[in-house]
Order: C-alpha cells, then sequence, then structure tokens
C-alpha cells in the first residue's frame, strides 16, 4: 500500500543483491571498452520449470540460455533482475502478466532461485490483439482508458468488455456487474489464447450500458458532449431534452453519436442527405407535403400525439396510400435524412413553428 516506487531510488537494494550474487559465484564482472564493468548471470545449465497458473507446468533448458547481465555499468539493474529483487522483497506471491513475458520467466527463475527467494505463483494471461490480429497499437485506434471516455464510452461498458477479452464466466452471460465479475473471476477460466478487441462488440455493450442508465444520469452525461458541439442554446427546456433522449436512447451506442442524430433538433437550419432528397423529395411527393403542410398548421397541440397522427393519417385515407409513403418524405422534409425516431414524437419535439418553417423550405427549394 506504500509507493509509488522508483528504480532510480532503490540502487542500493539491487547492488547489494549483485554483490551477493558475486560473492556465492553465481554471477560475475565483464569489461567492455565502451560500456564499462558490468554484471552478468551465470546459467547453471539445468532444467528451469515453473507452474503457470493459465498455461500449466512449463519447463526450459537453461543450457540454450546465454549467461545474461544483471546490473549494468551505470549501476542500474536490467528489467529481469529488477522485478526479481523487487518482488522478492517485496514478498509478492502473485505475478500476474502478458503472456509476452513467458520468455523472461526462465531466466527470472533461475535468479529467485540463486537468490533464496520464493517463487511466486505465475500467470501469463493472454495479449489483447487489434482486430486485424496484429498488436494493439495507437493505429487501432484509442488506445488509453481517457481516450475511450472522451470518445463516450462508460466505464462500466468498457470494464465489462475488457473482462471479457480471454476471460469466460462459465455461461453465455455478457452484461455483467463489477460485484459480478468479482464473484465469478478464476484464473482456471482464463483462456490460453490471445483475444481480438472487437470494436463492434465493445459499441454494442456500451449501447446496452446507455439504455440502462437512468435518464437523468444519461441526460447529465450528454451535456458535456452536446456543449462542446456549441448545441445547448438550442435546448428548450429540461423536460424537452429528457424526452429527447428517451426518444433517441436505443439508437446510439456512443454519448458523441447523439449529439450527430440528434443535431437537426437544437439547431435552426439542418443538412440535407443528397440520397434521401433524391428519393423522397421528389415531384410526385409534392401534393402529399404541400397537405401535410397545410394540415399541421391546423394543428393546435404539437405535444399531443394522438392530434399529430390524425392530421398524417388523414392525408394517407385521403390518397389511399400506405402511411409511410407519407411518413419518409415528412422525415426528411424536417430532419434532413431518412432514419429517424418515431415521426410523431419527432414532430413533437421539433415543435410546431420548427416543423412548418422545415416544410416550407423543402416546398420552395426541392418540389
Amino acid at each position: 500500500d506504500e509507493g509509488p516506487y522508483h528504480q532510480s531510488e532503490r540502487l542500493e537494494i539491487y547492488r547489494e543483491y549483485s554483490e551477493k550474487l558475486l560473492k556465492d559465484g553465481k554471477a560475475f564482472h565483464v569489461d567492455d571498452p565502451e560500456k564499462g564493468r558490468a554484471v552478468r548471470f551465470k546459467i547453471t545449465g539445468e532444467l528451469t520449470g515453473f507452474d503457470d497458473l493459465v498455461h500449466g507446468n512449463i519447463s526450459s533448458d537453461t543450457s540454450l540460455i546465454e549467461d545474461f547481465v544483471i546490473q549494468k555499468a551505470d549501476g542500474f539493474p536490467t528489467y529481469n533482475f529488477a522485478c526479481v529483487v523487487d518482488d522478492g522483497v517485496m514478498g509478492i506471491t502473485h505475478v500476474i502478466r502478458g503472456d509476452d513475458h513467458l520468455s523472461n520467466t526462465p531466466r527470472q527463475v533461475a535468479l529467485y532461485k540463486a537468490l533464496g527467494f520464493e517463487l511466486p505463483k505465475f500467470a501469463h494471461i493472454p495479449m489483447i490483439l487489434g482486430e486485424d490480429g496484429s498488436r494493439m497499437s495507437k493505429r487501432h485506434g484509442a488506445t488509453s482508458v481517457t481516450e475511450y471516455r472522451e470518445k463516450g464510452y462508460l466505464p462500466d461498458a468498457l470494464v465489462n468488455f475488457i473482462a471479457l477479452l480471454g476471460w469466460s464466466p462459465g455461461h453465455d452471460q455478457e452484461l455483467l456487474t463489477r460485484k459480478e465479475m468479482i464473484e465469478k473471476f478464476t484464473l482456471k477460466r482464463v483462456n490460453k489464447t490471445r483475444a481480438r478487441f472487437d470494436n463492434t462488440k465493445l459499441d454494442w455493450m456500451n449501447g446496452k450500458y446507455i439504455q440502462g442508465l437512468p435518464v437523468e444520469e444519461l441526460v447529465s452525461k450528454l451535456r458535456s458532449y452536446i456543449k462542446d458541439a456549441n448545441l445547448d442554446s438550442g435546448i428548450v427546456s429540461d423536460e424537452w431534452l429528457h424526452k429527447l433522449v428517451e426518444l433517441y436512447r436505443e439508437r446510439f451506442k456512443t454519448l458523441p453519436e447523439f449529439v450527430t442524430l440528434a443535431t437537426p433538433f437544437f439547431t435552426d437550419e439542418i443538412e440535407y442527405e443528397d440520397a434521401a432528397v433524391q428519393k423522397h423529395l421528389k415531384k410526385g411527393n409534392s401534393s402529399l407535403i404541400k397537405d401535410a403542410y397545410n394540415k399541421l398548421k391546423e394543428v393546435n397541440d404539437f405535444s399531443s400525439i394522438t392530434e399529430l397522427e390524425g392530421c398524417l393519417r388523414s392525408i394517407t385515407t385521403k390518397y389511399s396510400i400506405g402511411f409511410g409513403k407519407l411518413a419518409q418524405p415528412i422525415r426528411v422534409a424536417v430532419i434532413g435524412k431518412s432514419a429517424s425516431a418515431g415521426i410523431f414524437e419527432t414532430l413533437e419535439l421539433l415543435g410546431k413553428e420548427k416543423t412548418l418553417k422545415r416544410l416550407e423550405y423543402t416546398i420552395n427549394t426541392f418540389l
């Protein structure tokens, strides 16, 4: 519970154990004209084995390992020596690390034994690979917890996702609370094979956590993203924002994605998708959109879904068409794209003024 520890402040400790190995004949000095005098550990040529809690028993022929440097000429220890001394002095009982360290372990085991330290229990867990099967790096996207937070991933979702990389709780349940993960975790269920970081799976899981948040908490988290996009002036009221978030909460998987989807509700002007305009805002739909404009002008209460639905369905009855034939052109006219939440709820949250203004713009510009 102390620390942090810095190797530069522990050089005397490493030097003490280096001298012990020299005194016992288990290490020797080596002189280099350029680098100076270093200390090498003497390999005995015996088989060095250890039990790994993930991979089982692993044996290594140390005769295949050359004598290696444990202390450089400047007095600093090498990695293999420093970690063994630190673990031994601090009484570390378990060493859990990536399986890329498996190749280091035989050298470290030899050092533990030479120094008289009790061997800790080792568990080498699988490395996380990128989606292309290579080691995770910046070219795969975010690589730090801070970056994922900035990208709108919830802490519990990220913890849940990472916990399942290389480990299984033993059943098909994928959404686990931290308490459940702690209760179910065992090294026996850690996989030996390396796991791939599946961003699509992370997005899905984050979306599920977003859906499970109380709306008040979700709105609170979204406000900073709305502000960063300079859209906070478009918030009609807290109640209005709560309704908008509820309307879209099953449609976005990261917090910034909500801003992208909901921007047309905050702004006076919107951008229109070319493909949606060409498909739905065509001359053949001119009468439908004009009738919708005139009918909606007569609606007194835009907060009444019943009144809005009755208004639009009267038009589909007039033209003997399915509701989608009317809803899609109106959706594109007022939102700018062909995908959105329910049309009645969309009109309610846009309000009468914005709805009519955008329908009028559509009539004058595209029809």
